[in-house]
């Protein structure tokens, strides 16, 4: 392998990258790439960014990825680790201020492509990104490269790559789903801010210690002043959604959900906490796909 190096239709060097998240799209969009580009396939460098915070089963599935496409997958660990940035930052991310996507995958990411491929102001990168056809704005809205360093590709988009088709692309390959997808909707940090309550309840199902760990990080004055409160899900503390009131409700509130979702047949996106997909992930390009 050569640095993923081609020569590209001006002449230009190319250099062929594929950044996975652990989730169903991006996974899809490398077999997609094996089986229907297969120039791309012999050069495309595989890259992963390691918050250092995923949950076990994204972990097991990049090493089952590496197995299945006979390629290595080069993780990239955060220049500083997301409890120093924590303290650096002095509040957790949230929606308005998702420092923890810039600064422990984009930051990580981009410094890696310019140190590895940037040589003389000359080649570009083409990055490849597995955002299907059928949420094209997310392409659309994106946050584009300031250079000419970077090139953008959405193969899914060019080739009107749906949801059922990334799923059919696993069940073809052999692969199949993350085994997180068995209690959870997609990738991710354990404590990612955009899950529903019903996925934090499955993370403490399924993870008690990381969803202990999760608890620790946030801010306990909940009990004696609400306003000073504040914590991964705006809606209620960790430590108050496990009471069993609580969780009854928010269980019973998800079946509902779901059963309004089948009777009109339709997805609703508007919905912060119980939404099936990630909340305005229209910028990010890093985390769920």
């Amino acid at each position: 392998m050569n640095n993923g190096e081609i020569k590209g239709e001006t002449g230009i060097k190319e250099y062929h990258v594929l950044s996975l998240s652990g989730g169903k799209d991006s996974t899809a969009l490398a077999f997609f790439i094996r089986e229907n580009m297969p120039e791309v396939h012999e050069q495309i460098e595989y890259v992963f960014c390691d918050t250092e915070k995923e949950i076990p089963e994204t972990y097991d599935y990049l090493d089952k990825i590496e197995v299945f496409l006979d390629k290595p997958i080069k993780r990239l660990k955060p220049y500083m680790s997301f409890d120093h940035l924590y303290e650096v930052h002095g509040f957790l991310p949230s929606i308005a201020q998702r420092w923890c996507t810039i600064e422990l995958k984009t930051k990580v990411f981009r410094k890696y492509i310019y140190d590895r491929f940037k040589k003389d102001g000359e080649g570009q990168v083409q990055l490849y990104i597995g955002i299907r056809a059928d949420e094209a704005g997310r392409a659309e809205n994106s946050i584009k490269s300031t250079d000419n360093l970077i090139n953008q590709i959405y193969p899914f988009i060019e080739n009107g790559i749906q949801k059922n088709d990334v799923m059919n692309i696993l069940e073809k390959s052999g692969i199949g789903l993350p085994d997180y997808y068995n209690w959870r909707k997609r990738s991710g940090c354990y404590f990612c801010f955009f899950q529903s309550k019903n996925d934090w309840l499955n993370l403490y199902e399924n993870h008690p210690d990381l969803f202990q760990k999760a608890i620790e990080y946030e801010f306990n004055s909940y009990d004696t002043d609400r306003n000073k409160w504040f914590g991964w899900n705006m809606d209620m503390p960790l430590k108050e959604m496990i009471k069993p009131d609580n969780m009854k409700k928010i269980r019973e509130d998800y079946q509902k959900l779901i059963e309004k979702r089948l009777k009109q047949k339709t997805k609703y996106s508007n919905s912060l906490f119980e939404s099936e997909d990630c909340y305005d992930e229209s910028k990010c390009l890093f985390c769920h796909t």
